[in-house]
């Protein structure tokens, strides 16, 4: 038996030239993807048949490189399994490493697609961040106030509005992860 080389699908490559089109110009329209792609509009539709639908693969694939950053800087394989307290752990030091482009802020490229690409975002990334209702309020509050910093330091570097020095990447990181020690207490 001869070994096989997989090609990756024409879908796959489909929505990776439209991620790069979307980081490149900051925006993607189905003429666009397909452009980028090198097929004809009705060839992408053959995939895609609305717009939603392609900026939600794409999204797919922002939040799967996500998910295995994420779960390679937790050190464990299931997440679901790990301490709340070391997902943000995890979540800080991701967010701090600085590998968030703008064409990551997906969601946000198009404003009619706003709420269903936020609310599959959510659903994406709320098992990695959620707080159970029943950690102690001053635990909660810690967890949740090293997580809106990550939030605003991928933010911040997907964005590029307000570039950080790496030593102030590295004091935010710093006063994360001093928040988080609260939670060990």
């Amino acid at each position: 038996m001869t070994d096989v080389v997989r090609r990756p699908s024409t879908r796959d490559a489909m929505v990776a030239a439209a991620e790069s089109e979307l980081r490149t110009t900051g925006t993607l329209s189905l003429d666009s993807a397909a452009r980028a792609a090198g097929v004809t509009k009705p060839g992408l539709m053959y995939h895609f048949s609305t717009k939603e639908e392609l900026m939600t693969a794409v999204l797919d694939r922002v939040l799967t490189r996500y998910e295995i950053q994420l779960t390679a800087a937790l050190g464990a394989p299931d997440f679901a399994a790990a301490p709340v307290a070391d997902r943000m752990r995890a979540y800080v030091e991701w967010a701090c490493a600085g590998e968030c482009e703008s064409g990551d802020l997906v969601m946000f490229a198009d404003p009619r697609l706003r709420d269903s690409l936020t609310q599959h975002w959510t659903e994406r990334i709320e098992p990695w961040l959620q707080v159970p209702d029943h950690v102690p309020a001053a635990q909660r509050s810690a967890l949740l106030a090293a997580r809106l910093l990550a939030d605003g330091v991928w933010f911040n570097l997907a964005s590029d509005l307000l570039p950080l020095t790496a030593a102030d990447l590295a004091g935010v990181r710093a006063a994360a992860f001093a928040l988080l020690e609260v939670t060990d207490a």
